[in-house]
């Protein structure tokens, strides 16, 4: 079972945005399965490199609608991504560095985040590009 379900509450109504957040979603339980199996330190790294790539891709798609329609929460929003970015880059210098980390702290941060940034901000977003 997936430690963060995608559920319908999450969807913003957008399809390129709710398929990022669904790939988002999909690289948080990749982790969690990892630690499941004993195995989160093996794919740490790979995990955290693959978010970061990811993210700012996603980020990039939603940043350029947002300028597109003017949206004027555009550099909240897109202070938020560069904070998720900056503690995701960091994590994984400490890891890089040989630092130990806490593979569910990671998960959490990751879930916990992703959740809250879809929900609260997101949706706000989704409901600025049907207008």
């Amino acid at each position: 079972m997936a430690y963060f379900e995608w559920k319908n509450d999450l969807s913003v109504g957008n399809e390129f945005i709710d398929r990022d957040h669904r790939k988002l979603v999909e690289m948080v339980n990749a982790l969690y399965d990892a630690l499941a199996q004993g195995k989160a330190n093996d794919v740490m790294g790979k995990v955290l490199n693959n978010l970061i790539i990811y993210t700012k891709e996603h980020f990039q798609r939603e940043e350029a609608e947002m300028q597109r329609i003017k949206y004027p929460q555009f550099g909240l929003h897109k202070l938020e991504h560069e904070k998720l970015i900056k503690e995701v880059e960091q994590l994984k210098k400490k890891f890089n560095d040989g630092a130990a980390l806490n593979p569910v702290q990671v998960g959490s941060l990751l879930g916990d985040w992703l959740r809250n940034h879809i929900v609260k901000v997101d949706k706000q977003l989704a409901s600025a590009l049907r207008a």
